[in-house]
């Protein structure tokens, strides 16, 4: 179960959204059933984004001053890697830095001293890669805001799991490795998670540097994208207010 609230200073009007919390469709992660509701009551379609991520747009034009959304669903999960789907975007922009993930100073450096290892595979790469990092940052909760970039977050040695992601995916793309973003939920956290997936020879694996270890069916992926911005659980615009503030909740329970 995930739910997701958000709270503002006055009534808000014309409120237009967009929300990435519905689990993605593949060979190892199919959905057997999902509720969900909006509320205020809202007028919704859903889409795909170029990542084939599901998407629900919504418009909610009567002044309120909560936006709640809950959905619920039982998913069939498997562990096998996912493969790559040919009808959505090209590989190459998994290859590039953005913003959130270009390199600086301290990121440079450290990717230095990560030259001389010797793989055989990108994935095994990827691992070296996750393992030195797990070694050389640390978890630290509200540390970090949602603009901060890979460089900023491990010049301060400390983030979240959004940094231990972008600092990944700066490193393996500075290693020409194919990586992207992948947003979700784990079982024990109470909140969403973020992880990253490496590409070899069709099928992505994913890697978890916030617990040094690979992803396997516990792992339930709402979102892929280039960085944490392309896979953003709530984007939207409204007149008349400020938001307060956001929080999520998220129950998971395996079968």
């Amino acid at each position: 179960m995930y739910e997701f609230s958000s709270g503002f200073t006055a009534p808000a009007t014309d409120h237009y959204f967009k929300l990435r919390c519905f689990p993605r469709e593949y060979a190892a992660q199919r959905t057997a059933s999902v509720r969900w509701s909006v509320e205020p009551s809202a007028d919704c379609s859903f889409e795909a984004d170029s990542f084939g991520n599901r998407l629900l747009f919504g418009s909610c034009v009567r002044p309120h001053e909560e936006f709640n959304v809950r959905m619920s669903a039982v998913i069939l999960k498997g562990a096998e890697p996912e493969a790559e789907r040919k009808d959505y975007h090209g590989l190459g922009m998994l290859r590039a830095f953005t913003p959130l993930t270009a390199m600086g100073p301290s990121l440079s450096e450290f990717a230095r001293s990560l030259e001389n290892k010797e793989n055989t595979s990108p994935w095994e790469k990827a691992e070296d890669i996750m393992a030195a990092l797990f070694g050389a940052f640390r978890y630290e909760s509200r540390s970090t805001d949602f603009s901060t970039t890979a460089e900023e977050a491990f010049a301060q040695g400390c983030g979240v799991c959004q940094d231990y992601a972008h600092i990944m995916l700066a490193l393996c793309r500075r290693s020409s490795l194919t990586v992207r973003y992948a947003a979700g939920v784990i079982p024990g956290e109470g909140e969403t998670h973020a992880w990253v997936e490496v590409y070899e020879n069709g099928f992505w694996m994913g890697f978890d540097p916030t617990h040094n270890r690979k992803t396997d069916e516990s792992y339930i992926s709402f979102s892929v994208g280039r960085d944490a911005a392309d896979c953003e659980v709530n984007r939207g615009i409204f007149k008349n207010a400020f938001e307060k503030g956001q929080k999520a909740h998220v129950k998971m329970e395996e079968f």
